[in-house]
């Protein structure tokens, strides 16, 4: 190694962890615009809402149930994480390749096969901050993920 080579490694694990963690970031976005529009759309109907019943349509209301699949993989992503953290590792390679490969096919909407889709691709056609959103996101997420899913090794 060259002793005036500064640049400090980063080990693949690290970086697998890291990716994960942008597309989080990522998809967190996307969710949070997501939540914002349809409670505005909410709010159209019933009129203004408490935070308490936000709360209770976000997570009873059937306006919002389509939004349960991006949920449930922000939990499973914050999940491995954590499991990464405790463990003192990096969240494995498999792993992390389903997790990122879940989240570019659930934010895939075309065609439209699961409410989420359809919804998603009325969203993205509807609210321009949701299209930079899914944009910035896809652009973070790493290539030639389309294939199928990896077997999740436990």
């Amino acid at each position: 190694m060259n002793p005036n080579d500064i640049t400090p490694r980063v080990a693949a694990g690290d970086l697998t962890t890291n990716t994960l963690k942008t597309a989080r970031q990522g998809l967190l976005r996307v969710h949070k615009l997501l939540l914002e529009v349809e409670r505005v759309e909410l709010e159209r109907s019933r009129g203004r809402l408490t935070p308490n019943e936000y709360l209770q349509a976000v997570l009873n209301d059937p306006a919002f149930e389509w939004l349960r699949p991006a949920s449930q993989l922000i939990v499973q992503i914050d999940e491995a994480l954590d499991f990464a953290e405790h463990e003192e590792e990096p969240v494995s390679g498999p792993v992390a390749a389903t997790l990122l490969a879940q989240v570019r096919a659930l934010l895939t909407p075309v065609p439209p096969t699961t409410m989420f889709a359809s919804r998603y691709l009325q969203m993205l056609q509807r609210h321009p901050e949701v299209v930079f959103a899914h944009r910035d996101l896809m652009a973070e997420l790493p290539k030639g993920l389309l294939g199928p899913l990896p077997a999740l090794t436990q």
